[in-house]
């Protein structure tokens, strides 16, 4: 899914997930207002999430860190 925002990102892994924010954010260590910032209207102040952050999903939920950064991914291994 490329050309998508953070919030629209971090929206589709917590429907994927079939999870609720709040378990979204216990399960990676953060706080439930840090969700709903990044998934809410304060996106246009928070345009990007940490370097951490994304390889925390990545561990967690199995989405590659580039795609949650940037919303694409690069074929290469």
């Amino acid at each position: 899914m490329a050309n998508t925002t953070l919030e629209e990102r971090i929206t589709k892994i917590i429907t994927e997930q079939k999870i609720n924010k709040t378990e979204f954010a216990k399960r990676l260590g953060i706080t439930r207002n840090y969700v709903y910032l990044l998934t809410g209207g304060a996106t246009k102040k928070i345009t990007t999430c940490s370097q951490t952050l994304a390889l925390l999903i990545e561990k967690e939920f199995g989405y590659p860190a580039e795609w949650v950064l940037k919303g694409e991914t690069t074929n290469e291994s």
